[in-house]
């Protein structure tokens, strides 16, 4: 019988951390321009409420057929 050992760096490389810092800085950055009014807040509000009026008009079509269907797209869109 043999014993395979395998060595392993236990430290993270220089690429890991650069990796990381570009990472913290990109989030910091958009945080950043989001609180300052950017356009990732505005277009993430009028998505929101496209899909919440899609869903409420996906619940009217499912009304007549499938009342609990309808039920559950109005309690998703209230959310």
């Amino acid at each position: 019988m043999s014993t395979a050992t395998i060595t392993q760096a236990q430290s993270k490389g220089l690429r890991h951390q650069l990796a990381e810092t570009a990472r913290n800085i990109r989030a910091f950055a958009i945080e950043l321009y989001v609180a300052h009014g950017g356009w990732f807040a505005h277009d993430a509000k009028r998505d929101e409420q496209a899909s919440r009026r899609e869903m409420l008009s996906l619940a009217a079509a499912a009304e007549s057929h499938s009342p609990s269907l309808s039920a559950e797209l109005r309690h998703f869109a209230s959310k």
